[in-house]
């Protein structure tokens, strides 16, 4: 019993926990799913039980509260840890447009192609021509 008050009075006297109204909350949330934890790699912070993950998910809500952007928010983690723990990076350049792009753009092609291909095959002639019985044995 004297554990489970003396861990209530650490948390009540935590100056770091943020109180967030409802909207808050689920902006921190929603941001919190675009962070990845640096611990676990290709899981986000929302997610992970590690304790970086804890102290990350920490600064979001304190940050929130203190009025920063999603942006500014992004930008401290970015400045930080480096682009890795965004799980939607930047778009920078042509190299970047043509990386994000050129999936996108095949499966176009891919379709055109296969589009094409069955039209042509839907316009062929269908008839047969006959061959001769003296033709077959040769």
């Amino acid at each position: 019993m004297k554990a489970l008050i003396a861990a209530a009075l650490i948390i009540l006297a935590n100056p770091t926990a943020a109180e967030l109204n409802s909207a808050e909350e689920a902006r921190a949330q929603a941001l919190m799913r675009e962070i990845r934890c640096i611990a676990c790699e290709n899981e986000p912070i929302s997610q992970s039980t590690s304790d970086i993950a804890g102290n990350m998910r920490e600064r979001v809500r304190i940050m929130v509260a203190e009025g920063a952007s999603d942006a500014e928010i992004r930008t401290w983690f970015e400045d930080r840890y480096g682009e890795f723990v965004l799980f939607r990076p930047k778009v920078q350049g042509a190299s970047d447009w043509v990386l994000w792009g050129a999936p996108f753009l095949l499966l176009v092609g891919g379709v055109a192609l296969g589009y094409g291909m069955l039209r042509r095959k839907a316009s062929a002639p269908t008839e047969i021509e006959a061959v001769a019985p003296e033709d077959l044995e040769a």
